[in-house]
C-alpha cells in the first residue's frame, strides 16, 4: 500500500487514541494530567492551576514565565470547538498575540477526512503494513514540525542552549496551524514550546514508540498518565 495512505489512517488513529477523550471527566483528567506535566517537562516555577468547568466549558490557563515571557489561555467547548490565546507580557502588562479560534464543525464545513478513509475501507490494511518510517512522519507532522506552522519572532527568548543562540533561534518554535481538535493543540504547544532540545528529541522518540506500541496492540487507547509522562534521556 502507498504509504501516504497508510500514513493518512495513522495520522487518524492517533489522534482518536491519544487526543480524543470523550467524557467530561476524561476531559478534566487529561488538561489536569496535562498541567502537571509541564512542571518538570518545562522546568517551570508557575505550576497551572487546575481548569474550571462551567456548561461543559473547559477554561484555563498556562504560565510560561520561566522559559517564555508568556501565558496561554484556552477555552474548550468540544473537540473541535476552542479557542487557544497567546498572551504577552510588555512592561508588566498582557496583551494578546494572537488566537488560535476553531468554530464547530457542525456548523461549518470542514473536509471530512475519516469519512473518505471509512469509505475507502483500506484501514486494516493500512495498520497491518505500516513501518516505523510512517509514524515518524506523523508524530512529526502532527506535533514536531507541523507542515502549516507559525514562528513568533522578535518576541521570545527561546531556546536556551547555548549552541542554539543563532539568528533563526526562534525558528524553532513551530505552532501548528490548521489543527481542529483542541487536545492536539494543546500537546503540540507541550512539545513546542519546552525550553531544551535534548528533552525534545527525547520525546520524540517517546512517542513514536508509544504509539507505535498502542497501535499493534489493536489500537489500545493510550491512557492519560502514560501520555503526559516524562522521557527518558
Amino acid at each position: 500500500m502507498d504509504s501516504e495512505i497508510i500514513q493518512a489512517y495513522l495520522w487518524q488513529e492517533i489522534i482518536k487514541i491519544g487526543f480524543s477523550p470523550s467524557s467530561d471527566k476524561d476531559k478534566k483528567s487529561w488538561l489536569i494530567q496535562y498541567g502537571k506535566s509541564l512542571e518538570d517537562f518545562w522546568k517551570i516555577t508557575d505550576y497551572p492551576k487546575f481548569p474550571t468547568v462551567r456548561n461543559k466549558i473547559f477554561k484555563g490557563s498556562l504560565h510560561c514565565a520561566s522559559n517564555l515571557n508568556m501565558m496561554l489561555e484556552y477555552s474548550i467547548s468540544g473537540l473541535s470547538k476552542f479557542a487557544v490565546r497567546f498572551l504577552y507580557n510588555l512592561n508588566g502588562t498582557l496583551g494578546t498575540i494572537w488566537i488560535h479560534d476553531v468554530d464547530d464543525n457542525d456548523k461549518y464545513f470542514n473536509f471530512p477526512h475519516q469519512f473518505f478513509l471509512t469509505t475507502y475501507k483500506q484501514r486494516n490494511i493500512a495498520l497491518r503494513e505500516f513501518k516505523v518510517k510512517d509514524i515518524e512522519s506523523v508524530i512529526d507532522g502532527l506535533l514536531c514540525h507541523p507542515v502549516v506552522h507559525q514562528h513568533i519572532d522578535g518576541l521570545l527568548s527561546y531556546p536556551a542552549e547555548p549552541d542554539e543562540r543563532d539568528k533563526d533561534k526562534n525558528h524553532k518554535i513551530r505552532i501548528g496551524g490548521g489543527i481542529d481538535n483542541a487536545f492536539l493543540f494543546l500537546f503540540q504547544l507541550r512539545y513546542q514550546l519546552c525550553p531544551f532540545a535534548d528533552k525534545r528529541k527525547a520525546e520524540r522518540d517517546r512517542l513514536i514508540n508509544l504509539f507505535q506500541d498502542a497501535i499493534l496492540q489493536k489500537n489500545k487507547k493510550i491512557a492519560i498518565n502514560q501520555l503526559m509522562a516524562q522521557p527518558s534521556h
